[in-house]
């Protein structure tokens, strides 16, 4: 079959990698891609990366808006198309417009907003007691970049239903959503009920859990371990000899982790990888950088890394196996999605979908949360129990299951497979995070599900992949943060020579602050835009099909900046010891008794600086070109210039100009959402709690013009149980039989 976007004619007027990042995908799924340079905004088009984000576009001079079905604003800019100008001339177009924090005032840097809403102070736990640290890895634009993809594929799902165009809207804030990973949760759940036990705020400056350790190998390098379920673990420590230890966790934990560090400096890297490969269930990985990643066994021979024209780049989001990418240099040509013009409603664009989601811990219910927010029936089915995140960690599971319903089953039983085929014969889509072979033992592989519902949509989620060396390995959110460069690249120069234990205790700490929990997230949002692919697809073609995406392939998209190779590339900037920023202008700087960002791409912005602090010919005798990496002449003058007055004063000097300079100490990501909760906030929203009465959530990470969806609360585990089987047939009788079984459970909550 052909791609699914075959004969889609989008519009980009977007400048910078969030926007580019977008087209890209729609382009290797078939669009038509065609580019209008903002001039005034072109040199966000100037990275290294983008000889990757720009492959599959023409450029042209003009347009007829009556032709085309997509068009994509990013704002500022200077091109004045608005979507009230666009829809009148074109009623079915869908319009999708991408901002800063929601309107024009800021430019569409990651740096800026991430500094502003609190992520860089987020970071402040990597270096002790030398402030906020530059978030590295550009997990806003990945995030929006998919959220763009995503409400593009939802909005034509609704047009072709109803010849309606849409305006779609997303922000590089609404993009930091996911995140805050349930802590401000956290901080409204403390307000309400101080005396709360359920779950308690970690410390901002710890060590790692045993669990997720960095380790140092014999010949300097270093690897990621990421066991975080028991059998995990006690197989991790059975392997490399250190069984006897687990009898003395958790009083003697420090004791542990120092064996277990001197233990790993006993062999080399490599040796330990071929044992860990060999044995299969050891989560565990090396941390890489770019150049090593692009070549890692994980990433080709999944069809993560592709080259054309010379230049080594990220292959296709998604692996869709009926309707595949087609990834070309050149634009292909579409004759448009010819539509009826029709009458606007009031449902949310995917308001005629069900899922049905079977997957644990993070990334795929994260994902499945994201297509409810857009108005899908989402399903969960939970395991007798419940998933094991609701007691690891209680927030992030409420985050995670958002407005879905949530039913109880043991998928072990006979009875229970056949309640959940009853459930799927209904659904349009299924997604797992399983690792293979998983699925046939459970009655939901794909062959299975397809016998009586053969227009499913089945996306498979794992880490690793379904080929290459970890394709049955188990992994979690440190592996991918490890081999994708980023978090080696968040902690800033880690030493390979060997280290005394003391020195491995405080690297191995650095190493663990730096690889947060972002791996997670990033593969949410890549698991809702492949599932709307996979629809998209359906409602070109009419068939369903089997969808596979990993957690390497999704974070490399979030590392996109440095997954790109070519002759005379140059390296990703290095942070240097003290994480402030690439180049002076882009970078931390300490202000009176405070911090700012300042935030300059284009050359206009650094002669507009020049010119507002009366500073012109001596700012630009001290360099020839600002935006050199580590030009410490420069970056001296500017500390002591920023120094003079406190970061407040600074924001309000720079305010009303194209100089974006915020303040970056004054909250953490968590807190900004937490100031954000009362009923008139544009991001967040209340909702009710299983536990307390009320709590305010984010609101959907893309609106659409025509209508959203009804924001819910969580579910407890099983709540729904018995109102799904009713729905399904099943009288009292047998509900009570499978209950009184263990073939169906509801989580006790007296």
């Amino acid at each position: 079959m052909s791609a699914p976007l075959l004969g889609l004619k989008v519009l980009d007027l977007s400048s910078g990698p969030a926007g580019g990042l977008a087209t890209m995908i729609l382009a290797d799924f078939g669009a038509e891609v065609r580019r209008i340079i903002d001039d005034e905004y072109d040199e966000l088009n100037n990275m290294p990366s983008a000889r990757m984000w720009l492959r599959g576009k023409s450029t042209i001079k003009d347009c007829d808006i009556a032709d085309i079905d997509v068009i994509l604003v990013s704002l500022p800019n200077s091109h004045n198309l608005h979507y009230e100008t666009c829809a009148a001339l074109n009623p079915t177009v869908v319009y999708c417009e991408l901002t800063a924090m929601g309107d024009a005032r800021l430019p569409m840097y990651e740096g800026v907003v991430a500094a502003k809403v609190g992520r860089m102070k987020q970071m402040d736990a990597i270096l002790v007691d030398k402030g906020p640290c530059f978030s590295a890895v550009q997990v806003a634009t990945h995030a929006t970049a998919m959220n763009v993809v995503s409400g593009i594929l939802a909005a034509l799902h609704k047009r072709r239903g109803t010849g309606c165009g849409n305006k779609v809207s997303t922000s590089l804030l609404q993009g930091l959503m996911p995140y805050d990973m349930g802590m401000s949760m956290h901080l409204q759940i403390r307000e309400q009920r101080p005396d709360w036990t359920r779950s308690s705020r970690p410390q901002k400056r710890r060590m790692p859990t045993l669990f997720y350790q960095p380790v140092q190998c014999a010949d300097g390098k270093w690897l990621q371990l990421g066991n975080l379920l028991d059998h995990l673990f006690e197989n991790f420590m059975c392997i490399i000899g250190l069984e006897d230890q687990l009898t003395l966790l958790p009083e003697a934990t420090e004791e542990v982790r120092n064996r277990i560090l001197e233990t790993m400096q006993t062999k080399t890297r490599e040796e330990w990888m071929d044992i860990f490969v060999r044995d299969g269930s050891v989560a565990a990985h090396p941390y890489l950088r770019p150049e090593e990643t692009l070549v890692d066994p994980d990433m080709t021979m999944n069809g993560h890394i592709t080259k054309i024209s010379e230049v080594t780049q990220l292959g296709p989001l998604a692996k869709l196996t009926k309707t595949p990418a087609e990834i070309t240099l050149e634009s292909k040509q579409g004759t448009g999605w010819k539509v009826t013009a029709g009458e606007k409603t009031h449902d949310a664009p995917l308001s005629d979908i069900t899922v049905v989601e079977i997957a644990t811990i993070i990334a795929t219910p994260l994902g499945a949360s994201f297509l409810r927010d857009m108005g899908a029936r989402v399903i969960k089915v939970e395991a007798i129990g419940g998933d094991p995140l609701r007691e690891l960690h209680y927030e992030a599971a409420l985050r995670c299951n958002q407005g879905k319903e949530s039913i109880g089953i043991n998928l072990k039983s006979q009875e229970g497979q056949e309640v959940v085929h009853q459930l799927i014969r209904k659904a349009d889509i299924v997604m797992h995070n399983f690792r293979p072979g998983v699925p046939t033992r459970l009655g939901i592989d794909y062959e299975k599900l397809t016998e009586f519902n053969p227009s499913l949509i089945y996306l498979s989620a794992n880490g690793y992949g379904a080929a290459g060396p970890g394709a049955k390995r188990p992994s979690t959110h440190p592996i991918p943060g490890a081999a994708m460069g980023g978090a080696g690249y968040q902690a800033g120069n880690v030493p390979e020579r060997l280290l005394n234990i003391d020195e491995l205790r405080h690297t191995s700490q650095r190493l663990f602050l730096a690889n947060e929990v972002n791996p997670d997230p990033n593969t949410a949002v890549v698991v809702c835009a492949s599932v709307l692919m996979g629809l998209t697809a359906r409602d070109q073609t009419g068939k369903g099909q089997q969808i596979f995406i990993d957690m390497f392939g999704a974070n490399a998209y979030a590392n996109f900046d440095a997954m790109v190779d070519f002759e005379g590339k140059p390296p990703r900037p290095s942070l240097n010891d003290d994480l402030k920023g690439p180049h002076p202008l882009y970078r931390l700087y300490r202000a009176k008794n405070s911090w700012v960002f300042l935030g300059m791409k284009r050359n206009s912005e650094w002669e507009a600086f020049c010119q507002l602090t009366n500073k012109e010919t001596s700012w630009q005798e001290l360099t020839e070109n600002p935006f050199r990496e580590h030009d410490d002449k420069l970056t001296n003058a500017l500390s002591d210039f920023f120094a003079e007055r406190t970061a407040e004063e600074w924001e309000y000097f720079f305010a009303q100009t194209v100089v974006a300079c915020v303040q970056a100490d004054k909250q953490y990501l968590s807190e900004f959402f937490q100031d954000q909760c009362n009923d008139k906030s544009s991001w967040m929203t209340r909702v009710p709690h299983p536990d307390i009465e009320t709590y305010y959530r984010h609101r959907a990470m893309v609106s659409f013009d025509s209508a959203d969806a009804e924001i819910e609360g969580p579910p407890t585990a099983g709540e729904h149980t018995k109102k799904l089987m009713h729905e399904l047939g099943y009288g009292e009788e047998r509900i009570a039989e499978y209950f009184s079984m263990g073939v169906l459970w509801q989580e006790d909550i007296s």
